[in-house]
């Protein structure tokens, strides 16, 4: 039986040791962390929604339908502008083999998720990044804080704990953010497009870490260097970021003292795990060990960046899941092969749990989520329905 995951970066062999604690996780625990920022209101940085108003309820309208299973209680299913389903059906198929508790924290959105058990941090959504002023200090501080708090909370009772995200225009986020962090990322941050504007994001981040003023504090491949200079690693995520960063930094690093922590996505939460580390250096924690960060294949080996040379960069336990989706029933399915979508919603991750707590197999899992993809599509199950879309 092939193995529908992949391990791309291994540092002391952590991921391994992470997956074998995953599979013996007995009180497991999945958090949707949802973000926006105005970022996501410009034309050609995100897919997740077809228009810059539909990007802006695209978190709450994952949120609500990775908890409810169906579309159309209380929201429609985000698709892009090519009209591709989000990938929240394939994060559904697979939490719902696993049983897994469902929390969605709202870390600042433009319109707040209404179903399931939502956890306000309150804080507004950001600003564009090209501003230099996405969001306040005290803002980006109390989300860590909050994060710092929630996950030592959460580690008492469950010994995994799983970090998803939705944040339209997040991978440009992540890449400002990493940039300002000292990495040098250019044209290898991941898209949600098939085709992308790097050149556009990198003119965004620019403008927006110049006009805050820590443009001459990054040393570009340096990022050692460049934490002494910024001495808040916070000050970047205020000036480009988004509020999901933060919040899930604080929450892997306090976690990770108890539980195994798994950061489902690819450039967003190497990003994440890239802040921690950055406050883990500065002193604002102690440790960063139990994390480890899963995506697809769809990014990780996306044409059109290097998410893998991200994950040494920032030196990341990192891997992703394998699944061959031409093999999907659906159209929208098998657009993921042709680089549409990629990822969202812990997609990666849950996939790969989904093996290793059940062992499903990639034909199991994809008629999974064949299924989940044609009753959240179009309320029918598939005897209902035999149509490909």
């Amino acid at each position: 039986m092939a193995v529908p995951y992949s391990i791309i970066n291994n540092p002391q062999r952590m991921l391994e040791q992470l997956f074998k604690r995953v599979q013996t996780a007995s009180s497991p625990l999945f958090l949707m962390c949802v973000g926006g920022t105005k970022t996501s209101d410009l034309v050609g940085l995100s897919g997740a929604g077809a228009t810059p108003e539909d990007r802006r309820l695209t978190p709450k309208c994952d949120a609500e339908a990775l908890v409810n299973g169906l579309a159309g209680k209380t929201s429609a299913l985000p698709v892009s502008p090519e009209g591709i389903v989000s990938p929240v059906v394939i994060s559904a198929a697979c939490l719902k083999s696993l049983s897994i508790p469902i929390k969605i924290v709202d870390c600042g959105t433009f319109s707040a998720p209404t179903a399931g058990e939502v956890i306000s941090v309150g804080t507004p959504p950001a600003n564009c990044l090209s501003e230099g002023q996405a969001q306040e200090l005290k803002n980006v501080e109390h989300l860590f804080q909050t994060g710092l708090e929630l996950g030592e909370q959460f580690a008492r009772t469950h010994d995994l704990v799983i970090l998803a995200e939705c944040v339209p225009a997040g991978t440009t986020t992540a890449f400002a953010v990493l940039t300002g962090l000292g990495y040098d990322v250019h044209r290898a941050v991941s898209s949600s497009m098939p085709n992308f504007d790097h050149q556009m994001r990198w003119q965004l981040a620019s403008n927006g870490l110049t006009k805050a003023g820590l443009m001459s504090a990054v040393l570009a491949g340096d990022p050692a260097e460049t934490l002494k200079r910024l001495e808040n690693p916070l000050k970047i995520a205020a000036a480009v970021g988004d509020p999901m960063q933060p919040f899930a930094a604080g929450l892997a690093l306090a976690a990770s003292n108890r539980a195994a922590v798994i950061m489902g996505g690819g450039s967003q939460m190497l990003t994440v795990y890239a802040l921690a580390q950055a406050c883990t250096a500065r002193g604002i924690n102690q440790t960063r060990d139990n994390i480890g960060v899963v995506t697809t294949s769809w990014v990780a080996f996306d044409k059109n960046a290097k998410v893998g040379e991200i994950s040494s960069a920032v030196n990341a336990p990192f891997g992703c899941s394998m699944l061959d989706f031409s093999k999907s029933m659906h159209n929208g399915l098998r657009a993921y092969e042709e680089g549409h979508v990629k990822e969202g919603v812990g997609a990666g991750a849950s996939i790969v749990l989904a093996h290793l707590m059940r062992n499903l197999s990639e034909s199991e899992l994809i008629a999974s989520i064949d299924e989940t993809y044609t009753q959240m599509v179009t309320g029918k199950t598939m005897s209902e329905s035999s149509s490909s879309f």
